[in-house]
């Protein structure tokens, strides 16, 4: 970490940045989660902090060669911080003596680390111990041009019943990628089980819900005139998958069972048909 004072001790945000701008994105990491309460309070081993993910993820990776520990990248958003950036955080700890345990520790290889107090939001990444940015977005070349810092922030959405759904986003080393690596991974997260990946890539999830035992997602997939076309995913709500409908959109679950989704064709002149459609669920 430089010398000085780090963001987060400098007003939380540097003057560079326009602050309504960074305050969306690092929203976006809990945009979809339904309750705003706090789950408590949570002391944050603080070694860096940067205003944007790239510069986060790239100062973790520093931090992790040196020594320092694996971290975990987080968004300050989760503490309602109403001028939030990104930090990376050699522990989280329930406590403030273990906390500050930790910060001498920190300190061996960071001089200016330091604790900070965070009432964690209900439903946010940080509440389920995973990260604002993946590791992997410290690779996305600067030159990239499909990608936004959006594209480098994950997500969670809160479905009810204990379950969230996690858009983990990641960069896969894939050489003459069209996208450059930019993908979207969804994470089933339930209490007490570790997360349990369900698609391994949703260029972009238009919809999800849960209920009566299942779960079930759509993702975009194919472009068809001027139409986007998705795939629809269904899984138990152990993260166990049933079934996929493609060229379907907005699933929906009944009580018996079933599978409803609006069957997507596109006709020679490039109007767009909806048609319901509805498919069995068994488990395997």
């Amino acid at each position: 970490m430089k010398a000085g004072a780090s963001p987060l001790r400098q007003a939380l945000v540097p003057a560079a940045v326009a602050l309504l701008g960074l305050a969306g994105l690092l929203a976006s990491a809990t945009a979809w989660a339904d309750a705003p309460a706090a789950v408590g309070t949570r002391w944050l081993v603080v070694g860096a902090s940067e205003a944007t993910p790239g510069g986060i993820a790239k100062r973790a990776r520093a931090l992790t060669a040196a020594g320092a520990g694996d971290g975990l990248l987080l968004s300050t958003a989760d503490c309602f911080d109403s001028r939030p950036v990104f930090a990376w955080a050699a522990e989280v700890a329930s406590d403030f003596e273990p906390a500050r345990a930790a910060l001498e520790r920190l300190r061996q290889h960071v001089p200016d680390a330091f604790i900070k107090r965070c009432n964690v939001r209900a439903g946010s990444l940080l509440a389920l111990g995973l990260p604002a940015v993946h590791p992997s977005i410290a690779d996305v070349p600067a030159d990239a041009v499909n990608w936004s810092d959006a594209d480098r922030v994950s997500a969670v959405r809160v479905l009810g019943a204990g379950l969230s759904l996690v858009l983990q986003r990641y960069r896969a080393a894939l050489p003459d990628d069209p996208v450059e690596g930019r993908r979207t991974r969804l994470l089933l997260v339930r209490p007490g089980a570790a997360p349990r990946p369900l698609v391994e890539d949703c260029a972009g999830l238009a919809s999800a819900v849960a209920g009566h035992g299942w779960l079930a997602l759509a993702c975009d997939s194919e472009q068809a005139a001027d139409h986007v076309l998705h795939t629809v995913h269904a899984f138990s709500d152990s993260g166990e998958r049933v079934a996929e409908v493609a060229r379907c959109r907005t699933p929906r679950l009944s009580a018996d069972d079933l599978l409803l989704c609006q069957s997507e064709s596109v006709d020679a002149t490039g109007k767009l048909k909806l048609t319901p459609r509805s498919s069995k669920l068994a488990r395997r």
